[in-house]
């Protein structure tokens, strides 16, 4: 089985936010709170801005804190360089 591996390339964090459209369906990779590597093909329900904190609401009703976002919608965050390597169209 060959895997169709791609390099994606941190952006600047205004490229990355610029992906953030709610009602867009985009695929999202992420940390969890127990570092867990989660990918996932969902729609953006909104942006949220809290107490200084910032994250993504989704529309299976989870709720994620940009900064554990590694990539969206092909947008390597800034935050996380050296996780393109591990970004595949499987």
């Amino acid at each position: 089985m060959e895997t169709n591996l791609k390099q994606l390339e941190p952006v600047s964090e205004s490229e990355f936010r610029e992906a953030i459209i709610p009602g867009k369906f985009v695929r999202i990779e992420y940390l969890t709170d127990l570092n867990e590597f989660i990918k996932a093909d969902v729609l953006i329900k909104e942006y949220l801005k809290q107490d200084g904190a910032e994250s993504i609401k989704l529309a299976t009703g989870e709720t994620i804190p940009l900064d554990r976002v590694v990539s969206l919608d092909r947008r390597l965050s800034p935050n996380f360089p050296g996780y393109g390597n591990y970004s595949c169209d499987c």
